[in-house]
């Protein structure tokens, strides 16, 4: 086999046709260029250029060759150049991310807004499955991200983590719950029925396991998929649903719900996005990454 050098020099040549000027173009000396020749006709058994009153002329056979070195040197430069930079504003991309609820109703509408302008051909999917899928289709290729709640489930370490957002607990309930403080005791926790939307697939819940760490625990009358809903059915309902703050107010200004503050002591609510080493070093990837890091959710 050819060594690759001397396939770049054949494509020189035939373009400069005259060793001294292929030797310049090549950066080495006229001496090389003619023994690195010598050394090509050898191993293909034909002359390749011969001298002709137009310059050094590919013979029949190195002339069918040429092309076809000429497009394999191009197609390996260009795969070993390195992965191409994005451009928001010009690239088509669609980005498939796995989240939680906080992230879908919170970040979306920011986002969605701001890559109207910045990025109008980027577009943002976003798939609802257990962590469990969500990590197995990112190491696959399958998703780009997934954006899941900090200490509540476990991630490989070959899984980068960057943090996006943190939150406090409140309570929502219906304004028609006006028997209701607007600080909860630990006793309301515990007696009133609450709305439940489970953190991740498998359950588990700061409030839960704060409870929990002192033997207690709350009554969940029923459980829903989504903020929107869970707000709805307070409302309907009067029972209590323990929401982020963000979300809480949101909620508190499309329906009819008051904000309650809960009991001192609970853990606050962490948002990460999770990439994976394998992948995240890609422009896109990294770009993404950037902005969802930079949103600015009030």
């Amino acid at each position: 086999m050819l060594d690759l050098n001397l396939l770049r020099l054949v494509v020189i040549l035939a373009k400069e046709k005259n060793v001294t000027r292929a030797a310049l173009k090549a950066n080495i000396t006229q001496s090389a260029f003619s023994h690195a020749l010598n050394r090509i006709r050898e191993q293909l058994n034909d002359e390749v250029f011969v001298r002709t009153r137009n310059g050094m002329e590919p013979t029949p056979y190195a002339a069918s060759i040429i092309p076809v070195i000429t497009s394999s040197l191009d197609r390996l430069e260009a795969a070993t150049r390195g992965a191409h930079a994005f451009d928001p504003l010009r690239d088509a991309h669609t980005f498939y991310i796995g989240a939680v609820d906080y992230f879908e109703f919170m970040f979306m509408p920011v986002l969605t807004a701001r890559f109207k302008q910045l990025a109008p051909n980027v577009r943002l999917s976003v798939d609802i499955l257990s962590e469990t899928i969500k990590l197995e289709r990112i190491e696959m290729g399958q998703l780009d991200a997934f954006i899941g709640v900090d200490t509540l489930q476990h991630v490989p370490h070959y899984y980068n983590k960057h943090p996006l957002i943190s939150d406090h607990f409140v309570a929502i309930a219906s304004k028609d719950r006006r028997d209701l403080p607007s600080v909860l005791t630990i006793k309301n926790l515990v007696t009133e029925p609450q709305i439940h939307l489970p953190a991740v697939s498998s359950g588990a819940d700061h409030i839960d396991r704060w409870l929990s760490a002192q033997h207690l625990y709350r009554p969940l009358a029923t459980v829903v998929q989504s903020y929107a809903v869970g707000g709805r059915v307070a409302v309907a309902s009067g029972y209590l649903m323990c929401v982020p703050y963000r979300i809480a107010r949101e909620l508190a200004d499309m329906l009819p719900l008051r904000i309650l503050e809960l009991p001192a002591g609970l853990p606050t609510y962490e948002l990460n996005l999770l990439t994976h080493s394998l992948f995240d070093h890609q422009p896109a990837l990294r770009w993404l990454i950037n902005e969802l890091k930079n949103a600015r959710i009030e």
